[in-house]
């Protein structure tokens, strides 16, 4: 029930002068709480099962690959997260 709540508190759209908004960081939270989570516990699994195996190689490739998809991901929060400083920066205040 709190999911369902949050979800739809995160899609109540506001009417202004401009049209209709979008509360996109509710959404973004939402997301980086539950489905970020999941997504590497369903990594952690697998690299568990297939390491039972005896997949030590594979392992390690899953792993760097999982790693390196971790650091594209950040590098993209903090581009989001400093855009305006950044084309500030390259264009200036102008």
């Amino acid at each position: 029930m709190a999911v369902m709540n949050s979800v739809a508190a995160a899609l109540i759209a506001t009417t202004t002068n401009d049209g209709p908004s979008l509360n996109s960081n509710g959404v973004v939270e939402w997301g980086v709480k539950n489905i970020i989570p999941l997504v590497l516990l369903v990594i952690g699994i697998g690299i568990i099962a297939s390491a039972r195996k005896g997949r030590i190689s594979d392992n390690a490739n899953t792993l760097t690959n999982v790693m390196l998809g971790m650091g594209v991901i950040a590098g993209a929060a903090v581009l989001y997260g400093f855009a305006g400083q950044l084309t500030n920066l390259v264009f200036g205040d102008g």
